[in-house]
């Protein structure tokens, strides 16, 4: 795209189009944001609105941000803060709450001014530098209690001469942007800088991949392609769009992550991420996994999840089915859309096994669990919790899959996990939102059976999972022991199950997981590890050493704990094979390779046709032999 089509292009994004209701009206807060000082990673933003002569008036920040479950407190960033009236007059503002502040009542405008420091580079959070960057609603915005909107907001005039462009998915009203109401107002990142626009439509609706940043290194018409089919295929899967436009807003920022709006999306990314095959296709599946959000999670969503509560958490059983059915069908829809080929879409597969199967929190934490308790556990990990807790991303994509196979099966091929998606979308896809009774409802409808087993064992219990029926449903199978041992014919070493790091030369335990030799023998996190019999350990040497030691040998291990000398007597084990390596069963029937086929679409290998070869030679009276 040459410079004229990306000028249009961000002319184009920087006014989009909405009902008229969503613009007309005064507004209930007015807020001015000055960029002069982001060369020093700072904003100011100037809030005005009306005082009642009777009552005080509170101005409130989100303490999070919906997507990202964990309270973070964003107040903490406002460096100063003051508060004039419409002569000018300074009036007092008083801190009442750890992220509200409250005004005298009186007459007339009032105008907050606050200073935010903004370089936190994540994709909830604000990151300004010289160069641009890009700002979150929930950590930009004091909001006057008890109001719902309209908000507008606009940018200082000194920035005209910045050659800085501004993108947000909200309507322009002059030169501001309008918020409908306070959830939209959190809802509506803004890019900063000079980003390169790549529209293209699906269904007569606009789109656009923005990419910010040093793109030098990636292809950018190659980049808009991909996403352009990647979204295609995911219209097809909803066969419908909820949106008037949607933004991919690509931040290239040597960082990572992405979170979802309702019309768009912030990623962070590397400009290495393109020119590597393995990462691109990891973006991809980012770029999948927020772009399914938009049905699923933003519009889709359980009833706890909004209109959001954004000064306390907000608890929901259902992180399951927002993230990680989610998951399940990110990798999938690239799948489908065939930049994924079957290989790599089961390597996805086989290592989201081999991650929960090799996490002890599995046979602790059930997924409803840990859903409700992301707020206090997922977003605040520590050197415990491979033994305490499991991720609502991964066994939940898991558990898509096993229920994906399961209504397969129970309704003889006929139905679809992708149905139920659909069927949930078109009923509580409203204002209400579903309950966990109705959702799950939903799942047995299009099976056609109870499935209150499948959900006591996989959603609300410990049960290992069991993957027959997506074996039987796909033809698939695992490797199996014996080729995984004629693959390797080299005897196995022994194994402590150590997680440790290097701290200054030092060699720090960081993690015991639950079931290996060094949980047994009592060592813990924070030990040094100082040697294995005579033998100095250090992050070099360790992995040598204990190849020296075969499964059944004992050895005597010396750490320091908390600087106190302590030998352990430890037995060596075996380490645990990675047997979850997912291939395609090449015995299975024919019907199901056509089921795996429709099942990942353009995935599935080409069968190659055998060439053709001559007659061999009629057999002689001639001594023959076999190989």
């Amino acid at each position: 795209m040459g410079v004229i089509g990306l000028i249009l292009a961000t002319f184009l994004v920087a006014a989009p189009t909405k009902p008229a209701s969503d613009i007309l009206g005064p507004p209930a807060a007015n807020y001015l944001i000055d960029l002069k000082d982001i060369s020093r990673h700072r904003i100011h933003v100037e809030l005005t609105c009306p005082r009642k002569a009777t009552e005080d008036l509170e101005i409130w920040m989100p303490v999070w941000t919906p997507g990202s479950y964990k309270v973070r407190d964003y107040a903490r960033h406002i460096e100063t803060i003051s508060a004039t009236d419409e002569t000018g007059t300074e009036i007092p503002i008083t801190k009442i709450r750890k992220n509200t502040w409250n005004i005298s009542a009186g007459t007339g405008n009032v105008r907050v001014s606050y200073t935010l420091y903004c370089r936190l580079l994540t994709v909830r959070t604000n990151f300004v530098e010289k160069d641009g960057g890009f700002l979150n609603g929930a950590p930009t915005f004091l909001i006057p209690r008890g109001t719902t909107g309209p908000f507008d907001f606009a940018f200082a005039d000194l920035q005209q001469e910045s050659g800085f462009q501004k993108i947000c998915t909200l309507p322009r009203i002059g030169n501001s942007w309008r918020a409908a109401d306070v959830d939209t107002l959190c809802d509506s990142p803004i890019l900063i800088g000079q980003p390169k626009v790549l529209p293209f439509v699906v269904e007569e609706i606009p789109h656009d991949l923005i990419h910010l940043g040093d793109s030098s290194t990636w292809d950018l018409e190659g980049s808009r392609e991909a996403i352009e089919s990647l979204t295609k295929e995911m219209v097809s899967f909803w066969g419908q769009i909820p949106y008037s436009r949607y933004q991919f807003m690509n931040v290239i920022a040597e960082a990572g992550g992405g979170l979802e709006h309702k019309d768009c999306t912030l990623m962070l990314t590397s400009r290495w991420s393109w020119n590597d095959e393995d990462r691109r296709r990891g973006w991809y599946g980012l770029v999948s996994h927020e772009l399914f959000h938009a049905w699923n999670g933003k519009r889709l969503r359980p009833v706890a999840l909004g209109p959001f509560d954004y000064e306390r958490e907000v608890l929901t059983p259902d992180l399951w089915m927002v993230e990680g059915f989610t998951s399940y069908y990110d990798d999938l829809i690239v799948a489908r859309a065939g930049l994924m080929n079957s290989d790599q879409y089961l390597k996805r597969l086989s290592d989201q096994i081999e991650d929960i199967r090799t996490t002890p929190g599995r046979q602790v934490r059930p997924l409803s669990e840990a859903s409700t308790d992301a707020w206090i556990r997922y977003y605040q990990s520590d050197e415990n919790s491979v033994n305490s807790q499991i991720s609502y991303y991964t066994k939940g994509a898991l558990v898509a899959w096993l229920l994906d196979g399961t209504i397969r099966e129970a309704s003889d091929h006929q139905r679809s996990l992708d149905d139920a998606m659909r069927l949930a979308y078109e009923r509580y896809s409203g204002t209400a939102g579903y309950t966990p009774k109705q959702l799950r409802e939903v799942f047995e409808e299009v099976a056609g059976q109870p499935l209150s087993e499948f959900f006591s064992n996989y959603l609300d219990g410990t049960i290992d999972l069991d993957y027959s029926v997506v074996l039987r449903t796909f033809g698939l199978k695992f490797k199996s022991q014996k080729e995984d041992d004629d693959e390797d014919k080299k005897p196995d070493a022994g194994w402590l199950g150590i997680d440790a790091r290097d701290s200054s030369g030092r060699w720090i335990v960081r993690a015991v997981p639950r079931g290996t030799p060094a949980y047994e023998v009592g060592l813990n996190v924070g030990d040094e590890i100082i040697a294995l019999d005579a033998y100095r350990a250090s992050a070099n040497s360790w992995s040598n050493i204990c190849r020296q030691y075969l499964p059944g040998s004992s050895a005597t291990l010396t750490i320091a704990r908390r600087g106190r000398l302590i030998t352990l007597s430890v037995e060596f084990s075996t380490k645990p094979k990675d047997l979850w390596n997912l291939q395609i069963d090449p015995e299975a029937p024919e019907e199901v390779s056509l089921r795996r086929s429709a099942w990942w679409g353009k995935a599935e290998p080409e069968k190659k046709e055998e060439p053709e070869t001559e007659a061999p030679p009629l057999e002689t009276d001639s001594e023959s032999t076999q190989d």
